[in-house]
C-alpha cells in the first residue's frame, strides 16, 4: 500500500523546508610548534640508550685491538647488534607514537638521537682503530691484527 501524500489539511505537515546554509569548512588545527628543548630531551634519551651498546662495543674493540682480549668479538658483536636493534625499535616505535599523538618535539628526538648515536659509534670505532698505538706484545696472539704490527726481533 502506498503511503498517503501529505496534504495541507494535515496539521503536522509544514511544507517543504528550506535548505540549511552550508557552513564553511573548519580550518585545520595548527600543529604544536616543535620546541628545541623537547627535541633535545628526546635526543638525550636516545643517546643514553646508546651508552650500553656503544660502550660495550667500544671497550671490547679497544681491548681486542690493543690487548688481544677477547680472542673473538663474535659474541660482543651479537650482543651489540641485539642492543642496537632493540634501541632502534624502541626509538622508532616511541618516537612515531609520540609524533602521531601530537608531541612532535619529544617524538622527533629519539629518531634523531638514534641516528646521532649510530654515527658516534662509527666515529668512535674509527678513532679507536687508528689513534692508540697497538700493544706489540699482543701481536703474536691477536690473529686478526698481527699482520699489521711489527714485532721487534731479538738477534
Amino acid at each position: 500500500m502506498a503511503a498517503p501524500s501529505p496534504s495541507s489539511s494535515d496539521p503536522q505537515w509544514t511544507g517543504s523546508l528550506p535548505e540549511a546554509p552550508r557552513l564553511p569548512p573548519e580550518p585545520l588545527a595548527r600543529p604544536a610548534p616543535i620546541r628545541r628543548g623537547r627535541v633535545s630531551a628526546g635526543i638525550g634519551i636516545a643517546v643514553v640508550g646508546h651508552l650500553p651498546a656503544s660502550g660495550l662495543w667500544l671497550v671490547s674493540c679497544y681491548t681486542f685491538i690493543y690487548h688481544a682480549t677477547p680472542d673473538s668479538l663474535f659474541m660482543v658483536d651479537c650482543l651489540v647488534i641485539l642492543f642496537q636493534l632493540a634501541l632502534f625499535a624502541g626509538c622508532v616505535l616511541a618516537g612515531g607514537w609520540l609524533v602521531l599523538r601530537g608531541d612532535r618535539g619529544v617524538g622527533l628526538g629519539p629518531l634523531i638521537g638514534w641516528a646521532v648515536g649510530a654515527i658516534a659509534l662509527v666515529v668512535g670505532t674509527i678513532l679507536i682503530s687508528y689513534s692508540v698505538p697497538a700493544d706489540t706484545a699482543a701481536a703474536g696472539t691477536n690473529t686478526v691484527y698481527s699482520h699489521s704490527l711489527v714485532v721487534p726481533s731479538t738477534p
